[in-house]
């Protein structure tokens, strides 16, 4: 799994997959601003012909995976309108998505065997949005990193593509604006643990600061 040191204004990765990136400036000084009412919109790299096709993404192997994807209190509501059922939120004020049986694993209830597609694409959550872009505490629980998952073949694939690099400056600015920040701090269940397989692209340092102001990070 890389690691990164700080090298000036650079976050250096360390292992296989390295890859380096700039810093960008962050404006901490600005207050948070409230939320965008659903969908937050979030650019997609991955093609969707390439999902429809892909075996990986809204499967798990277990019915308490730590993937799973987490709905927001909105997104649940919206996710309920369109048909999903209350019973796969375990809270309504904001949880992981309670899996179904799947063949041999389980199932996110939104997905589409039949199609392999979601059935409420439109309004999926920010947790899917993002994929294959994971946020997650580093092992220290110190930090909140952005990194891409490996699981994902078209990123496997694309790895040291210009497009990838293009994309990375452009969701970490996302991930780190006033709006997404608020996000996760009123859903700090959006940041995973860390992973083993997810390539460490850098540290999401507004973030971090931000959730270290609003209240101590998760416990080991």
């Amino acid at each position: 799994m890389p690691g990164y040191r700080e090298q000036g204004a650079q976050a250096l990765l360390v292992g296989p997959g390295t890859m380096m990136y700039n810093d960008l400036p962050m404006e901490a000084s600005k207050p948070l601003a409230r939320p965008r009412t659903l969908p937050i919109v979030v650019e997609q790299i991955v093609p969707s012909r390439v999902c429809f096709t892909c075996d990986v993404c809204c499967r798990f192997p277990e019915p308490d995976s730590p993937l799973r994807p987490y709905f927001t209190r909105e997104e649940i509501q919206a996710a309920m309108v369109r048909g999903i059922s209350p019973d796969a939120f375990p809270d309504h004020a904001g949880s992981k998505v309670a899996v179904v049986s799947h063949g041999e694993g389980y199932r996110c209830p939104a997905f589409q065997p039949e199609t392999g597609q979601c059935g409420i694409f439109e309004d999926r959550p920010l947790d899917c949005r993002l994929y294959p872009v994971a946020v997650m505490w580093d092992r220290d629980y110190a930090d909140v990193l952005m990194g891409w998952d490996s699981k994902c073949p078209f990123i496997r694939n694309n790895l040291e593509s210009t497009e990838s690099r293009a994309y990375v400056e452009r969701i970490s600015a996302f991930l780190e604006s006033q709006e997404i920040v608020h996000v996760f701090i009123a859903n700090q269940q959006l940041i995973g643990s860390f992973q083993d397989d997810v390539i460490v692209l850098r540290r999401l340092d507004r973030l971090t600061r931000s959730l270290r102001s609003a209240c101590r990070p998760p416990a080991r």
